[in-house]
């Protein structure tokens, strides 16, 4: 995600939306408040959670009824699971058991930044280990795992998956990267690889970076999480958004 792409802010708002509730002829306002769940009504009760449909997301189905939509569910490809006219092109998420994966675009931005920054200080830390004190440290931390992750930093790199412990890791090991930058304490660190990754990084961490990454889903589109028992909750407030881990390729997305 480059750094000129601007992040809305986040707010708390009311929307009203037309719902008709028990087969009524006219239809009537109800106030929805955001960031707060909505249980499931009878409105839904017909309709199971789980879906059985293909490209058809689990809650996407019991959303739809609840908020009277009919117009058809986003497909494989599209980022756009349903349309509303008053919410807009809403993303559903749902997050009965856990964090959630995200789709194409937020996997494109978060490959974005390992191309710029993680991918280069791997080899900055491979490159001058034999030679800087700093860069062995470095290398040793990243060739290590953490918590109880199955696999080192290093591997997760390459595979695109850091657990959480070690996604943790990495951010404090580029927070360090950047102090010893300002500091200028080691020869190394006049590399081509540290400068572009300085530049990158801003006034950011990875940590930073990353969570802006997921956040995208619910600036673009109206986002909107699903759970089976608690209901649902349009998203508003990004900074309850965050990106915990990254698994098979792609950003976990979590709401706190």
């Amino acid at each position: 995600m480059s750094s000129e792409q601007t992040i809305r802010q986040p707010k708390r708002i009311k929307i009203k939306i037309k719902i008709k509730k028990n087969n009524e002829k006219q239809s009537q306002d109800d106030e929805i408040v955001a960031d707060e769940y909505n249980m499931w009504s009878e409105l839904s009760s017909d309709v199971p959670f789980r879906t059985s449909q293909k490209c058809v997301g689990n809650g996407e189905e019991k959303l739809a009824k609840e908020l009277s939509i009919r117009t058809p569910l986003g497909g494989q490809n599209s980022t756009v699971d349903l349309i509303h006219p008053t919410i807009g092109d809403i993303s559903v998420k749902d997050m009965t058991n856990d964090d959630c994966t995200l789709g194409t675009e937020c996997c494109s931005h978060m490959r974005t930044i390992f191309r710029n920054i993680i991918i280069p200080f791997m080899n900055w830390s491979e490159k001058y280990r034999s030679t800087c004190e700093l860069a062995d440290k470095f290398y040793s931390d990243i060739i290590s795992k953490y918590g109880s992750s199955r696999t080192t930093i290093f591997h997760g790199i390459d595979r695109y998956e850091l657990s959480m412990a070690n996604l943790s890791k990495l951010n404090e090991i580029l927070n360090e990267l950047k102090k010893h930058k300002v500091e200028k304490e080691y020869d190394s660190l006049r590399s081509e690889y540290i400068d572009d990754i300085i530049e990158k990084l801003g006034d950011k961490s990875l940590q930073d970076m990353l969570n802006e990454c997921v956040r995208i889903e619910a600036t673009d589109n109206t986002l909107i999480i699903v759970h089976e028992q608690k209901g649902w909750l349009i998203v508003k407030n990004i900074n309850k958004i965050s990106c915990p881990r990254i698994t098979r390729g792609a950003p976990r997305i979590n709401y706190n």
